[in-house]
C-alpha cells in the first residue's frame, strides 16, 4: 500500500550540482555532511549545537517544498532581506504522492514580519480583522 505519509519523503543533494565545499553553504558542518535524509512519517528531529546548520538545511528544505525563505504559507511573497542562501537550488525533494493542501514555514527569527505582512493583507481585503486583535 502506498503512504501518504510523510509529504516529503527524503532529501539528497543533486548529484548533478558542482558543489564548492568551501564556500557557504556547504561550509556548514550539517550541509557539508548531508548525502540524504530520509524522513520519519510522524516527525524528524533536527538537533546540534549553534551553527551547525539546522536552520540553513530547514530553510533551504521551505524554499525547495514552495515556502517564502522569511516564513508564512505558500501565499507569503514578501521579503525585507534576501539573506538565505543558495542551498535549496542544490537539492532534490523525495515527495509522497499527495501533496497537503496547506502548509506553514514558521520561523522564530522573522514571525514578527509574517505577522506584519498578514495585517497588511487583512487590512487591504476590507474584509475587516481576519486574525484577531493586534498582538504587537
Amino acid at each position: 500500500m502506498l503512504a501518504i505519509k510523510p509529504y516529503l519523503r527524503a532529501l539528497t543533494i543533486n548529484p548533478t550540482r558542482e558543489i564548492d565545499f568551501d564556500a557557504y553553504p556547504f561550509s556548514v558542518p550539517a550541509v557539508r555532511e548531508l548525502e540524504q535524509i530520509a524522513f520519519h512519517p510522524d516527525v524528524t528531529f533536527l538537533v546540534g549545537v549553534n551553527g551547525a546548520g539546522k536552520s540553513t538545511l530547514l530553510e533551504a528544505m521551505a524554499i525547495a517544498w514552495g515556502f517564502n525563505a522569511e516564513g508564512g504559507n505558500q501565499n507569503n511573497g514578501f521579503s525585507t532581506v534576501n539573506a538565505h542562501s543558495d542551498l535549496h537550488t542544490y537539492l532534490r525533494t523525495v515527495k509522497s504522492y499527495k501533496r497537503p493542501k496547506a502548509g506553514y514555514f514558521l520561523r522564530a527569527e522573522s514571525f514578527f514580519n509574517v505577522a506584519t505582512n498578514i495585517e497588511k493583507l487583512d487590512a487591504a481585503s476590507g474584509l475587516g480583522n481576519l486574525i484577531g486583535p493586534r498582538a504587537c
